[in-house]
């Protein structure tokens, strides 16, 4: 049975960013998250406070948590100095009450260009990494559809950007 949305739980997220940029985990900013939590406040406000990662992009993340309580986890936030061991730094940059608010805000990854990639005849949407990878992306009725390549199919590729 679904709950009236007068009765649910209301949640708050926080658009972070890690500095310098890591490859982690959202375990590891959760545990991250949750170390600096406990030694701050301890155990009661944590679990009254329900952190959670919910995405993990690149160097941004978004982490929520109930609503009165963003700000003590900010001030958490601020205190976290490892993550997985290495040293860094979790700035807080936006608060909101949608996820989908948040990643607006996030920066578009840059070393990327967008293209058109045609295979056999069909065209593509194709993201192009400055590495060579490429994501292709077949449009469909209601999302874009992932598709994959083998390295045979790179040599007949025809860009048209």
């Amino acid at each position: 049975m679904r709950l009236r949305p007068s009765m649910r739980e209301n949640f708050r997220y926080i658009l972070i960013e890690i500095v310098p940029e890591i490859s982690c985990e959202s375990r590891d900013i959760y545990r991250a998250t949750a170390e600096s939590v406990t030694s701050l406040y301890g155990d009661s406000i944590a679990s009254l406070m329900w952190p959670s990662v919910m995405q993990v992009a690149g160097s941004y993340a978004i982490i929520r948590c109930r609503r009165g309580m963003e700000k003590k986890l900010e001030t958490a936030l601020a205190a976290i100095n490892t993550i997985q061991g290495t040293p860094a730094a979790v700035h807080s940059l936006k608060t909101s009450g949608t996820i989908k608010t948040l990643q607006e805000s996030i920066p578009k990854e840059r070393g990327f260009r967008q293209g058109r990639v045609v295979i056999a005849g069909k065209t593509y949407d194709a993201v192009i990494s400055r590495r060579g990878r490429i994501d292709l992306k077949e449009k469909g009725i209601y999302l874009d559809i992932p598709r994959y390549i083998t390295e045979e199919d790179t040599e007949d590729l025809y860009y048209d950007e």
